[in-house]
């Protein structure tokens, strides 16, 4: 089965002239791919032909919120998806009340929703993974029908090149599953790599991946989409 490859470049690209050498790196693996550029760089890659979303949305449609990208100026720009509920995020105080305002802001500005949730270490010590991630999903999506994507992302995976079991995450990608009356499509994110691609691959009830810094290195990416695509 096909995967979804999403791509969060993050902060990683800071000039124009590495934009132009990634996307020329990648011109021809767009398939199943998605990605997720710095917003200043969302038009160039919209322009070269690439489906994507951005990395965060502002609760509010507009007014004096600096700094805040509104759901209305993506769409209009071209994005299609939107990240949101991201650990990176969270650890600044996003709550997930706020999350659950920002999916319902991007759903009604016709963006697909990403939720990434997942446990830190202490809780995954002790064994309250499917816990954690019941409240942040009962939480985040409150009083929502619409149809979104999950992201299973460890905090304690995130970066730091370790990664639960392939059982593991077999394991809570069917409960996540199991909590929903649609048939929700699940991505698992936390030091996806080239190294380790193959391994996660064989996770049949897996969806697709949402991958960090690996996915800023064109030769390592491309690894990765074509291990998805089997």
């Amino acid at each position: 089965m096909k995967k979804l490859v999403l791509a969060n470049l993050k902060m990683y690209f800071n000039i124009t002239k590495d934009i132009q050498d990634y996307l020329n790196n990648l011109n021809d693996e767009k398939e199943n791919f998605i990605a997720f550029p710095p917003i200043i760089y969302l038009e160039k890659f919209l322009n070269n032909g690439f489906t994507c979303g951005i990395q965060d949305i502002s609760v509010h449609k507009e007014g004096a919120h600096t700094g805040e990208v509104s759901a209305l100026s993506a769409t209009d720009l071209g994005a299609k998806y939107v990240l949101l509920g991201h650990s990176e995020i969270r650890q600044k105080g996003e709550s997930d009340e706020l999350i659950n305002k920002k999916i319902k802001t991007a759903l009604n500005h016709n963006l697909k929703a990403i939720l990434c949730v997942g446990e830190n270490l202490e809780a995954y010590n002790q064994s309250q993974t499917k816990e954690i991630i019941k409240n942040q999903i009962s939480k985040a999506l409150k009083n929502i029908d619409e149809e979104i994507m999950i992201s299973y992302e460890p905090v304690w995976a995130i970066g730091t090149g370790k990664t639960p079991t392939n059982n593991e995450i077999e394991d809570v990608v069917s409960y996540i599953k199991s909590l929903f009356n649609y048939k929700i499509k699940v991505l698992y994110g936390g030091s996806v790599s080239e190294k380790n691609i193959e391994t996660l691959n064989q996770i049949n009830n897996l969806d697709g991946f949402l991958i960090g810094y690996a996915a800023t290195i064109p030769s390592s990416l491309r690894k990765i989409i074509e291990v998805a695509k089997k």
